[in-house]
């Protein structure tokens, strides 16, 4: 939607100390308890014969984030002081007010919501947003790309989305313009958010994407429409509700076989990472092919390296459950095999607040215990139809000729990034493969496409 102006209410018009006509800046402190333990707000005000201001000044716990605010804070009235300086014989006093909407999102998450009215004299009334989201926890500053999974082909799709929510505004339809707004939206960093579990809100200052329209342009997307765009960890961050994510996964799953009713699909699993030998390499290569892939991670690797397992995932790939050390499942007790099993989910989800739904035996061995588990857990046992034998062969030419003999659409191959081999081959073997038609999709994806869904047991296609 489209917001109102909220109008200034200026300070008194009065001289409070005749000889320099100025008053020092007053601080004022909220002393009530804030309903947001996490932040004290403060308000800032100055009265002279030329100007007055009144801001409001969040403090959080964080250092880190109370000096980005402030530092955006100053440049505010400094700009205005500026301009208060150079149209000093400009009639009227000039005011600025800087209004704060906070929203707690979640227990940490927090979106603060500044609105910026200035004017000058008789005229020149400026408005703009500048919004900070913020784990104040984690002492982190989010961007659009933390929340979106926005790659070029995406983008385009949101740019669409977003103008259609525009469009629904009668009163902002006539003056807005297309062209504006697809150029505001094509530099994510200057995007101007917040999100809950209801939507996500852009705001733009006033003639940002409008022409004739002379205020501040607000417009929500229901989450409905976001969720082929989210990143998989928001279900977490978000705290979305189990209901939530199964209305989520269904629409994904719709969108998911709609794009891919037609084309060779095949997907790419790799084993017993993370591994800071392999597992960037092979980010970088999949991401040079538009690539999608899915890792079934060591619960001890993950141990070590959280980082890399967040980052498979913010790239748009796939964790499944390794187990924790790699053992024989189908020597060990339901004891055992639980705490393998357990332990990995817990150390994925705490490193990338993911909850995986796929789960890899070693060796590709399982029993019923294995297949209790599993369907206890709502998880799917996942093989492989195509072994390219690179923890065999540590020779790139070799695994590119198995794997080009025994590929086919629907088929799940098994490489492993711990080898530096594999990392190695795999851009001539993506090359080929690409050059045959191929395309690289999750095996979750995959399983949508040939309709299997419901916990199980898959193998892939074979020739």
């Amino acid at each position: 939607m489209c917001t109102g102006i909220n109008r200034l209410i200026p300070f008194p018009n009065k001289l409070v100390n005749k000889k320099d006509n100025i008053k020092a800046e007053r601080v004022e402190e909220d002393e009530s308890n804030s309903k947001y333990p996490d932040i004290q707000l403060k308000t800032l005000s100055q009265e002279t014969d030329a100007y007055t201001y009144s801001i409001s000044k969040p403090e959080t716990k964080s250092k880190k984030i109370n000096s980005s605010i402030n530092k955006w804070i100053k440049s505010q009235k400094e700009s205005f002081l500026k301009t208060v300086s150079i149209n000093k014989k400009t009639k009227g006093v000039a005011h600025l007010n800087i209004q704060l909407e906070t929203n707690r999102i979640t227990k940490d998450f927090y979106s603060l919501v500044f609105r910026t009215y200035a004017i000058h004299g008789d005229a020149n009334k400026q408005e703009m947003v500048k919004v900070f989201n913020f784990d104040v926890k984690k002492e982190q500053f989010l961007t659009i790309n933390d929340i979106l999974h926005l790659d070029e082909k995406n983008l385009d799709k949101i740019k669409e989305v977003i103008w259609e929510e525009l469009q629904e505004n009668k009163e902002l339809q006539p003056y807005i313009n297309k062209r504006q707004t697809y150029e505001s939206l094509q530099e994510l960093d200057a995007w101007q958010w917040s999100i809950d579990r209801r939507g996500l809100t852009l705001y733009w200052d006033e003639y940002a994407i409008t022409e004739g329209f002379a205020e501040t342009v607000e417009v929500n997307i229901p989450i409905k429409k976001l969720y082929v765009f989210l990143q998989d960890h928001m279900d977490s961050y978000l705290q979305m509700s189990k209901e939530q994510q199964v209305e989520k996964k269904k629409i994904i799953q719709e969108e998911h076989r709609k794009e891919l009713t037609n084309g060779k699909y095949v997907a790419l699993t790799f084993d017993d990472g993370p591994s800071p030998q392999g597992t960037p390499k092979i980010l970088k290569t999949l991401e040079e092919y538009d690539a999608k892939a899915t890792f079934f991670m060591l619960g001890s690797q993950i141990d070590y390296y959280p980082d890399l397992a967040r980052k498979v995932v913010e790239e748009g790939h796939e964790i499944g459950n390794h187990t924790k050390s790699h053992p024989n499942l189908s020597k060990m007790s339901d004891v055992n095999i639980k705490n393998e099993l357990d332990y990995t989910n817990e150390k994925i989800k705490e490193a990338t607040g993911v909850s995986p739904s796929l789960i890899r035996p070693p060796y590709g061995i399982y029993n019923d215990n294995v297949i209790k588990y599993a369907k206890e857990n709502n998880q799917s046992i996942i093989l492989w139809s195509v072994d390219s034998l690179d923890w065999k062969n540590r020779n790139g030419s070799a695994i590119q000729k198995i794997v080009q003999n025994e590929i086919t659409s629907g088929a799940i191959v098994l490489l492993h990034d711990i080898h530096s081999t594999t990392a190695d081959a795999l851009p001539k073997l993506l090359k080929t493969l690409k050059q045959a038609g191929y395309q690289f999709i999750t095996v979750s994806q995959l399983l949508d496409w040939k309709g299997k869904n419901g916990v199980s047991l898959y193998y892939g296609s074979t020739k």
